[in-house]
């Protein structure tokens, strides 16, 4: 029997058992920006029409609420990446794109997962200081395995993800919608879309998504780089040990992850704990911009700024050094002098490529 993120999180751990929430991480951007990005909670920006053919950039991770399909209330992770290829010539009508798509929804209903590469784009950067980020992005993922290993729901051939980098802080204000197509990966014409409503000619499951819940979207107006490697995972796990920080116990969480080694990119958690010495639950939300990745092997490690929400009711820690790895079995994390350990993936998906 198949337990759900939340059904094997409260196994892990019998302080934990009576309460556990979903979780994500969030984190990229560059080190002298990173800290006034995260810092800035209401800047908003408009997106505008989607070009099948600029030069653009999307990295994303977070979490959203499903809000349609046979558990309309399940919490849902999601990574991204997308880019155009290396020599990619804009105003050509050219739409192709590389990257990947990862989605895990959280619950014990089928269909669940996506783990799909990016075929094509459209997209609209509109740079907006101080990040210089900005815009909305279309990406259409292969789910037939012609691209590259694929894993979707069942008779699928396609995923549509539109997202949109609407602030800062991708929290209540950046999108991430996402539809189940049995129509085959191809060139998509945004003329007359309308995020989260039906995609005319298209025979698609009802989107899944809406504003992020946690985490943030990227979009920028920067070309591919030769030989940039990508990082891209959805997905949750419990600890097999118990992590302390500031007196909080951790069981285990929820991450979702778009990294890239040739510029900003996003990793957003957050965690579920118990105080044990006040008996009370916690859940710790870890935010931050990744301002350099590299790898080396099978292992992917990060360094920026980030921000750390105790879950207390106080205000967030701000500025903090943040530094960490990410491998195809878990994702290691220390923000500030705490060490979060090593969150083992259990579900969902780890992709560097």
């Amino acid at each position: 029997m198949r337990y759900s993120l939340l059904e094997r999180i409260k196994r892990s751990r019998t302080l934990s058992s009576l309460a556990i929430l979903a979780i994500t991480f969030s984190l990229a951007s560059s080190a002298g920006v990173a800290q006034a990005r995260v810092a800035q909670e209401t800047a908003s920006r408009t997106s505008s029409a989607l070009i099948q053919d600029v030069v653009a950039k999307a990295t994303g991770g977070g979490t959203v609420v499903a809000s349609a399909g046979p558990t309309p209330n399940a919490v849902a992770s999601f990574g991204l990446n997308a880019r155009r290829p290396v020599g990619f010539v804009p105003g050509t009508g050219d739409s192709s794109a590389q990257g990947r798509v990862n989605y895990d929804r959280h619950s014990n209903s089928t269909g669940r997962h996506v783990n799909a590469p990016v075929a094509f784009m459209d997209a609209s950067p509109t740079p907006m200081p101080p990040n210089n980020t900005g815009g909305a992005a279309l990406l259409v993922a292969d789910c037939t395995g012609a691209s590259g290993p694929a894993e979707c729901p069942q008779s699928r051939n396609s995923a549509i993800v539109y997202v949109e980098d609407n602030a800062d802080s991708g929290k209540g204000l950046d999108k991430f919608f996402i539809y189940f197509c049995q129509d085959l990966p191809g060139p998509f014409d945004p003329t007359g879309f309308m995020p989260g409503q039906p995609i005319v000619g298209y025979v698609c499951d009802a989107a899944e998504g809406g504003l992020l819940r946690s985490g943030n979207i990227q979009v920028r107006g920067d070309a591919a780089v030769a030989g940039e490697l990508i990082g891209t995972a959805a997905g949750s796990g419990s600890y097999s040990t118990t992590p302390n920080v500031n007196g909080v116990e951790l069981s285990g969480g929820t991450f979702g992850i778009g990294l890239r080694t040739a510029g900003p990119g996003d990793l957003e958690a957050n965690l579920n704990g118990v105080q044990p010495l006040l008996g009370l639950f916690q859940q710790l939300t870890i935010s931050g911009w990744v301002t350099s990745a590299s790898v080396n092997g099978g292992t992917m490690s990060f360094s920026g700024t980030a921000s750390l929400d105790m879950g207390d009711g106080g205000a967030p820690l701000t500025g903090l050094s943040l530094s960490g790895s990410v491998t195809a079995t878990g994702v290691a994390l220390t923000v500030g002098s705490w060490s979060f350990g090593t969150l083992p993936m259990q579900d969902g998906f780890i992709k560097i490529e």
